[in-house]
Parts: C-alpha cells; sequence; structure tokens
C-alpha cells in the first residue's frame, strides 16, 4: 500500500511533467478534454475547462496510487515506441540492396521445381532469349 506521502511525491513529479493543463474543445463530444502523452491512460472531458483544470490532476493522483499499487494491467504499464519490437541493430543494413519480388500461386510440381537452385537462373535464360 501507498502511503500518502509517496503518492503526494509522485503527484508532484507527474505533475511537473504535464505542466500546464491547457484542454481543448472536442466538437464530436461536445466537451473540453486534456490528456498527455506522458500519462495516455488518464484523460479528463469536463463541460468547461476550468472543471477540466480543476479535476485532471484528481485522476492523474488515482492512476498514479494505483500504479504505485501495482493494481494497472500489463498493457497500459509497457512502453513501446510503436515499432512492434524492432531492435536496435535489427533487419536488413542501410543501403543494402533487394531484389523486388511478387507472390504467385504456382502448381505444386512446378513450385517444387522452382526450389531447386538452379530453376531461377534457367528462368532468366529462357526470358533473354524470349525477348531477342
Amino acid at each position: 500500500m501507498a502511503t500518502a506521502k509517496e503518492i503526494k511525491k509522485h503527484l508532484n513529479i507527474a505533475l511537473k511533467e504535464v505542466g500546464e493543463i491547457n484542454p481543448w474543445f472536442d466538437k464530436n463530444f461536445n466537451a473540453w478534454i486534456f490528456s498527455h502523452k506522458n500519462y495516455p491512460d488518464v484523460e479528463y472531458a469536463g463541460e468547461s475547462s476550468e472543471e477540466v483544470i480543476k479535476n485532471y490532476p484528481l485522476y492523474l493522483r488515482d492512476f498514479i496510487e494505483e500504479r504505485l499499487n501495482d493494481n494497472l494491467a500489463a498493457h497500459i504499464e509497457k512502453a513501446t515506441k510503436g515499432h512492434g519490437g524492432k531492435r536496435e541493430g535489427a533487419g536488413r543494413p542501410k543501403g543494402s540492396k533487394k531484389e523486388a519480388k511478387k507472390r504467385v500461386y504456382l502448381p505444386k510440381d512446378v513450385a517444387e521445381w522452382f526450389e531447386q537452385p538452379s530453376a531461377i537462373p534457367q528462368v532468366r535464360q529462357l526470358i533473354a532469349k524470349e525477348k531477342h
């Protein structure tokens, strides 16, 4: 259980990260809304900008309390950069060239013939002869 002092300490840090609370009006919801990229799961909507400015810190406090008490789902705490598991240095090196490819469905016996190492050069020779 997080203490009130600990929650207040973390809330002050979070409010410094958030900075000034500037709500915007959303015409789709007909409400004033505020959220921050550092705390995307904490969002408040109200009838006036003053209400949002007043109540957003209360919602942020509840979120921090739940975080300190380990009551948040794993997907909420998971921080990603949106690269789907991309690792530093993974993948094809910059500047490397790769042949363009196209997926084609072939009869099984023809597809098995194409799996042979010498098949692609043979087909290219046939294509070159046809062009001339």
